[in-house]
């Protein structure tokens, strides 16, 4: 019923710790695409260890991009959900079960979420709206109310606006975000701590500085 989208390039240090939560969920009906863009680490062989059918596997070879990546795999997605995760993210095991329970009434469907470092220790959390109307408004103003790796989104809904946009990288998650608010699409954050983001030194969030304003 979701089709989960990980796009990754040299994440050999946690994209076990991220596979692992996803197929610790206890929501099992899922198929968890995995997508390489120009790796040059171990990151192939620890994914091809698993033996699960819902994994499948995709080498995009040099092709690099997050953007470019992700809008490959959409193409490839079978269920009419999908969510996205990183290699370095780690979810709760209810994560997905407590999303489905909201799948009639909105569009995207996101949740609270902790920050943890490069030991899994829990080190902060964003403040982040659980209320549609203040992740709209904060968010069209620049604060984004969206953690990418914790939202699910309707598939025909991303490709009614083209995916995500290349070159615009460390943004692309935003701009996708604002761009499905754009279109009248409905968004929730559910008041559950669902996700362990990773900061760490070689993380977007801490090595490059964005100008929003091209996307707001």
């Amino acid at each position: 019923m979701i089709s989960i989208l990980l796009a990754t390039y040299n994440g050999e240090k946690y994209i076990e710790k991220s596979i692992e939560s996803i197929l610790n969920q206890t929501f099992k009906d899922f198929e968890l695409l995995i997508a390489f863009n120009g790796t040059t680490d171990n990151s192939k062989e620890l994914v091809l260890k698993y033996s699960d059918d819902r994994i499948k596997i995709f080498d995009y070879g040099d092709d690099k991009g997050k953007s470019i990546t992700l809008n490959k795999i959409l193409k490839e997605c079978k269920y009419d959900w999908c969510a996205i995760q990183d290699d370095d993210d780690i979810w709760l095991p209810n994560k997905l079960e407590e999303q489905i329970k909201y799948i009639n009434e909105y569009d995207v469907i996101g949740t609270l979420i902790n920050y943890i470092d490069e030991l899994d220790d829990i080190i902060g959390s964003p403040n982040l709206s659980t209320d549609p109307l203040t992740i709209r408004m904060f968010s069209l103003y620049g604060n984004n109310q969206v953690a990418n790796t914790s939202a699910i989104f309707k598939k025909n809904d991303a490709i009614e606006i083209n995916g995500w946009k290349e070159g615009l990288d460390g943004i692309e998650d935003f701009d996708f975000w604002l761009r499905l608010m754009r279109n009248g699409k409905n968004f929730i954050n559910i008041p559950e701590k669902l996700l362990l983001h990773r900061l760490h030194t070689n993380s977007n969030f801490n090595t490059k500085k964005y100008d929003i304003n091209k996307i707001l």
